[in-house]
């Protein structure tokens, strides 16, 4: 069969990060190295789905930087001729140690790659077989073509995204996108109220907060009424003055007051309090937090039971989601920007139970 266009390791990692850009989810461990030498010696052997030929994890592993400069056709075929067979001694120095396969099959092919429908398996056969089992799918080995560029790498890459991505996935990598642009230039934030807006300065944290304001009171809530907002810029804004007011509701705003409260008046079970904290680098419901909130809203005659807290970040792969998940406080929950209809709850056992 004939090989396919060869690009080099840099063009492979160069076309990666623009298949997957950086407000992709994710997106570390597919466009890391691992991934670029596995693409890479996917094609350099021709193992395309479709083609017949398959490969292994140890066929990646034992892959070198010298083998990889011998790109004739004839080099080519020589070392797929003789790279997965009994007794092989690769050409140089391996990439990895023989103990890196499950690394690559389990992280990079079972969890991600093959869900994707970047690489496909073998029809009957079990990720832990020692035979060739995976191929690079087509469609996927299409854009990685080195002769693909400007506006015809960019449709094609669109038009593969649309048939082949889970479309929540994309739905979340242009939410990403839309924070990375609230970054420049003010946020406007449209309440749930009537002909009400705010303005806040540009951020990711702003980005959060308008989200929270616009996408998660009317989610969460039956009538929502939010009626206090605080930004980095702008403690306290007066366009809500009168709405905890006009509810019958009094709260202290010389409190350490959270980002943002949310009443919601339309509830069966009478007026629900949310406390809402935006974290894009500290500041989420902690345990002590949590006990200091109750403390604000029993200061307003408001029963615990009729309390919500919530910390909202961005997404599941921003940092101060990983780094402050440890802290987050029983019996509060999390939401974020990027998937919006996704409430992450920290119940206790006793709550789940009554």
């Amino acid at each position: 069969m004939l090989l396919p266009k060869l690009p080099t390791l840099t063009e492979v990692a160069a076309r990666l990060s623009i298949i997957f850009p950086e407000t992709f989810p994710d997106r570390s461990i597919l466009v890391g190295e691992m991934a670029v030498r596995f693409i890479f010696v996917s094609l350099y052997g021709g193992f395309i789905d479709g083609c017949g030929r398959y490969l292994r994890p140890s066929t990646v592993i034992n892959f070198s930087m010298e083998q990889a400069v011998r790109v004739t056709d004839e080099e080519r075929q020589y070392w797929i001729a003789s790279c997965q067979a009994p007794g092989f001694t690769p050409f140089g120095k391996p990439w990895y140690a023989a103990n890196s396969r499950e690394t690559l099959r389990d992280d990079l092919l079972r969890n991600r790659a093959i869900p994707m429908g970047l690489v496909r398996k073998r029809e009957g056969m079990a990720v832990t077989s020692p035979a060739p089992i995976y191929s690079l799918s087509g469609t996927f080995a299409a854009l990685l073509n080195p002769e693909l560029v400007d506006a015809e790498l960019d449709e094609a890459i669109v038009a593969w995204q649309d048939r082949y991505l889970d479309k929540m996935t994309l739905k979340r990598a242009a939410l990403l996108a839309s924070g990375v642009k609230a970054k420049v230039g003010a946020v406007i934030i449209n309440l749930p109220m009537a002909d009400k807006t705010l303005r806040l300065g540009s951020g990711e944290a702003a980005a959060i907060t308008k989200a929270v304001c616009e996408d998660m009171s009317v989610r969460m809530f039956t009538h929502p009424v939010v009626i206090h907002v605080s930004h980095s810029d702008k403690k306290m804004f007066n366009e809500l003055a009168d709405e905890a007011a006009a509810i019958g509701l009094r709260i202290d705003l010389s409190s350490e007051l959270p980002d943002i409260v949310i009443a919601d008046i339309g509830s069966v079970h009478g007026m629900i309090l949310c406390f809402v904290e935006v974290v894009h680098s500290d500041g989420p419901i902690t345990e002590l937090r949590r006990l200091a909130l109750l403390k604000i809203a029993a200061d307003a005659d408001i029963a615990p039971e009729h309390v919500r807290m919530v910390t909202a970040f961005n997404d599941r792969s921003s940092p101060a989601f990983k780094k402050r998940f440890s802290e987050l406080a029983r019996n509060s929950a999390v939401w974020f920007r990027t998937e919006p209809d996704l409430l992450l709850r920290l119940d206790t056992m006793q709550e789940l139970l009554v």
